[in-house]
């Protein structure tokens, strides 16, 4: 015992044993109790609160559940610097850990409850309008809102660390010049993102082309907007360079114009390529998704080894445009096998001379 406790009073820089063993203590303390009240969280006040009407309390639960264990922890951590004694840097240093732990708890609840009111009041909202202007307000509100909160947190907590602020603003000035000279692009960029929301150039899921990148719309942000390519990848696209580029809106049209160019034989005859051509023109009719008020089928060229018509009509089913050209060409392939009509295919004919 007097071994022990000859070791527990040993002293290293200004405390003993005993009392890095309590701060330690603590902080384990923290960590232990933060899991058990995240798991009572995760456990019995779900449950508790799955059985009310509201989704509120659902949402409160899921926004402090993990932020609350960081909050212990850090009150483990304060506590246990009771225990130590400590020189004024020190102290300062260990004030400041604190300072910043409960600053990051108290920004982690803010933009985590931010989020939970946006989900549960404007975004019910969003999806009940038919404008997709809001569609694109949204990301940019929760982005704005988050980015306030954190600047808000970081000038508090450095005012609280002792900086003066208004120095600080004011040092930022003396290299005003550089700091605008690399924002000149972020400046750029957030000046696209205005001008995208005022021309209404395009709006969310809409299918566009903008700088030989072709997709659907996901995002219109304030630096950049993100298409989403038809392989399913994802293509970001600074809004700056979006508005020096030329769009093409292909959400804008109604119907969607398809040529098909097929050579018929040179051994059928006209009145044969005349049944061709009202075979083609009924079986388009008969094909739903298809404009039958604006088909055009025509013998247009003399080929080297066909006689070549041109069909074009107008697709106005955009969801299944691909599976309308696979069955406008299946049939026409069909019903000129079964009239006899044969389709040409390369072919050369060669004449052998003789000599007896």
């Amino acid at each position: 015992m007097k071994f022990l406790s000859s070791f527990l009073e040993t002293v290293y820089f200004q405390n003993t044993i005993e009392q890095y063993g309590l701060f330690f203590l603590c902080l384990i303390a923290g960590m232990v109790l933060g899991k058990i009240i995240f798991f009572i969280f995760k456990t019995r006040l779900r449950k508790l609160t799955a059985k009310s009407k509201t989704k509120f309390d659902d949402y409160l639960i899921d926004i402090i559940e993990e932020p609350i264990v960081l909050l212990i922890f850090a009150g483990g951590f304060w506590l246990g610097k009771r225990f130590l004694t400590l020189n004024e840097t020190f102290q300062k240093l260990f004030d400041n850990i604190v300072l910043v732990l409960i600053s990051i708890v108290v920004t982690w609840f803010i933009i985590r409850f931010i989020d939970m009111l946006l989900k549960m009041y404007v975004e019910p909202i969003v999806e009940k309008s038919e404008s997709k202007l809001d569609d694109q307000i949204l990301p940019i509100l929760r982005k704005s809102a988050k980015g306030t909160v954190l600047a808000l947190a970081v000038i508090i907590v450095l005012s609280n660390m002792g900086y003066d602020i208004v120095s600080l603003l004011a040092g930022l000035g003396i290299g005003g010049l550089a700091i605008a000279l690399a924002a000149q692009d972020a400046v750029k960029n957030i000046i696209g993102g205005f001008s995208i929301f005022w021309d209404k150039p395009f709006q969310i899921d809409e299918w566009i082309e903008v700088g030989g990148q072709s997709g659907s719309v996901k995002e219109v942000g304030l630096r950049s907007t993100r298409i989403k390519t038809i392989g399913g990848t994802t293509v970001v696209i600074p809004n700056s360079k979006v508005v020096d580029s030329t769009i093409e809106n292909f959400s804008t049209r109604t119907r969607r114009r398809q040529v098909v160019t097929i050579g018929l034989t040179y051994d059928t005859t006209s009145p044969r390529m005349e049944e061709a051509m009202k075979i083609i023109d009924e079986l388009i009719k008969g094909i739903e998704g298809v404009d039958h008020n604006d088909i055009m089928i025509r013998f247009v060229n003399f080929g080297a080894f066909s006689l070549d018509m041109e069909i074009v009509y107008w697709i106005t089913d955009f969801d299944n445009w691909k599976m309308i050209i696979h069955e406008v060409n299946m049939k026409i392939k069909k019903e000129l096998d079964e009239a006899g009509i044969e389709m040409a295919f390369p072919t050369e004919t060669h004449y052998v001379i003789t000599q007896k």
